[in-house]
């Protein structure tokens, strides 16, 4: 069977990475049966993006289960780099000071989701960093609304693992082998 190895995730650049979130959040709705237009992205990943990188929202009164995209309206930042609890106090709170995106996702009652791709966290570094998350928001009224979480380069191998289509994708961005083939830009090869 073929899969994406957290290796193959952290391979990816910024952009492929940001473009592998977007494509796993339209490959969510669309299994929901809802339109893809309801996901958000695009422009130049090094643009101002507020925090936030991919954003979904779906129409009110939708029905939706919790999963890799936990509430009806989330926001995923996407990094390369791996952050530590201290990294994300900075990046939810530059100058120490919350992000507006992210006091509209906690009164949407939404989600954000920070992605990093070069770090593997244990159960106990996955804690520190959600409560790091739970920290930078303690301030804000609505701040326990806010379905925090962090997905690194493992979790969101499983979460591609899902979708057959967006495995070749993001075997092929990784310079992996797909099918039998091995990728070299827009050309293949076989083995």
């Amino acid at each position: 069977m073929l899969e994406v190895t957290p290796e193959d995730i952290h391979a990816l650049n910024d952009t492929d990475l940001r473009e592998l979130v977007a494509r796993l959040c339209e490959a969510e709705v669309r299994r929901a049966g809802l339109s893809p237009a309801t996901v958000t992205w695009g422009g130049s990943q090094t643009a101002k993006d507020g925090g936030v990188d991919v954003h979904v929202a779906l129409p009110s009164g939708v029905a939706w289960a919790e999963g890799f995209v936990p509430r009806p309206v989330t926001g995923f930042q996407v990094k390369k780099p791996g952050l530590a609890a201290k990294a994300i106090q900075v990046e939810m709170r530059p100058g120490n000071v919350l992000r507006p995106v992210i006091a509209d996702l906690a009164a949407a009652k939404g989600a954000y989701v920070i992605v990093s791709s070069s770090g593997t966290t244990s159960h106990t570094g996955l804690a520190d960093r959600r409560q790091a998350m739970r920290e930078a928001v303690s301030d804000l009224p609505a701040g326990q609304a806010l379905h925090l979480d962090f997905y690194d380069r493992r979790r969101l191998a499983t979460w591609v693992n899902l979708f057959p289509g967006v495995v070749l994708w993001a075997r092929e961005k990784a310079g992996g082998v797909v099918a039998g083939w091995r990728t070299w830009g827009a050309r293949t090869s076989g083995l």
